[in-house]
């Protein structure tokens, strides 16, 4: 006696989690497809393959998701500080923000469309200064460690802001001109400012 075929189930089950981490990675496609003029509802849930309402159930509005993929795009650029066991140098910050995987024009895009928001989405601000006050705290404390294991002293309080302004105009610089501003090029220029202070890098 042959044996029935499988049916398989037309459609996949996926939990809460699920639902609003494929709106997020959709909201991102759509990001740096689109920057923030490509970030519609409609678009979204294209990409997802969801309804409209899905959005207003997991994040309560747009707004909602564009938090939710800022805190996203934040969290992966804080997972260098994520093993406290072995907490970054500077070295490895820095290689980290111009690894490949990091440093490209699809990342770069959803980060110019994410801070051009900043300023008028209050929710987006706050989120903001939460994260950026992680990251500012992690870049100085891996300044310090450096500094000590070299046996210099530093204030790693205004070399961190530096350091992280001047981060983000590489990758920037990036943005509008790929072909003049390389990543090997961007960590040369960031270790050039950071040696009188540190010592040779890396």
């Amino acid at each position: 006696m042959s044996k029935k075929p499988t049916v398989q189930p037309r459609y996949r089950r996926y939990t809460s989690e699920q639902r609003g981490a494929m709106l997020i990675e959709a909201g991102l496609a759509c990001l740096a497809r689109g920057g923030i003029l490509g970030f519609t509802i409609d678009n979204i849930c294209r990409e997802a393959g969801v309804s409209r309402g899905l959005i207003t159930h997991h994040f309560k509005s747009k707004d909602g998701l564009l938090v939710a993929i800022y805190a996203t795009m934040y969290s992966r650029s804080l997972a260098v500080f994520s093993d406290p066991d072995n907490p970054p140098d500077i070295v490895d910050i820095v290689e980290a923000e111009f690894h490949r995987d990091v440093f490209n024009r699809e990342t770069i895009t959803i980060w110019l469309a994410l801070w051009g928001e900043i300023v008028t989405n209050p929710a987006l601000n706050a989120e903001h200064h939460l994260n950026y006050a992680r990251y500012r705290r992690g870049v100085e404390q891996a300044l310090a460690r450096t500094a000590a294991a070299r046996g210099r002293q530093i204030e790693q309080e205004t070399l961190a802001i530096t350091v992280i302004s001047l981060i983000d105009g590489l990758w920037l610089e990036n943005c509008l001109a790929p072909d003049l501003m390389s990543a090997q090029n961007a960590r040369r220029a960031i270790y050039a400012m950071l040696e009188p202070f540190l010592g040779r890098l890396p």
